[in-house]
């Protein structure tokens, strides 16, 4: 899988919106173990923002972060005690727009080493792995909505009693298309904020 994502991430066009709104970085994490598998964390239920919502390592970009991949990369590091030195950043993918109206930038990174990863209780309950074969082989279930005056569908994936929706599953959608040749529906960001 990481010669297929390399290659793919040769040619790939995110969409990168510019607009004035805070900014916060993710790491989609691939394990390639046995079988590849996505990385997930659920959030804390002490949290103000998405407490025990399900989503990918990341945060709020701060004033020494170079760029928004370092960002996704510390943000991994104090969340799941992941060091950069063990991840591979291969990508990123296109701007997400969160309901609080944060932009998110996803970047793509194998980990090579998940011996160290231990959840901050401060930020994480708990971390698991999916298989990747599990959303490429699996079709969303889609739910319509309307948000800034535009309707689009929002993917929902149910992985035991891990119900995976919203922006992370629209992040890992985005990623099944790239990977294995999809189209199942993404919101087009640039027209919901039009």
């Amino acid at each position: 899988m990481l010669s297929k994502l390399t290659s793919q991430f040769e040619t790939y066009q995110p969409t990168l919106l510019n607009l004035h709104r805070p900014e916060a970085g993710v790491l989609v994490p691939v394990v390639l173990e046995d079988e590849p598998a996505i990385l997930l964390t659920v959030r804390s239920r002490h949290l103000k923002s998405h407490p025990g919502d399900i989503a990918f390592p990341g945060g709020m970009r701060e004033q020494n972060d170079v760029d928004l991949s370092m960002t996704a990369l510390r943000e991994t590091e104090e969340e799941l005690n992941l060091p950069p030195s063990c991840i591979e950043l291969l990508g990123r993918l296109s701007t997400g727009l969160s309901k609080n109206g944060i932009l998110v930038n996803p970047f793509v990174g194998v980990v090579h080493d998940l011996s160290s990863c231990q959840p901050s209780p401060d930020e994480i309950a708990e971390w698991f792995t999916v298989p990747w074969s599990f959303f490429a082989q699996q079709a969303p279930d889609f739910q319509a909505v309307q948000r800034h005056g535009i309707h689009f569908q929002i993917p929902h994936y149910q992985f035991g009693d891990k119900h995976i929706w919203g922006l992370t599953a629209m992040i890992l959608l985005e990623l099944v298309n790239m990977v294995e040749g999809t189209t199942w529906p993404v919101p087009a960001f640039s027209e919901v904020v039009g």
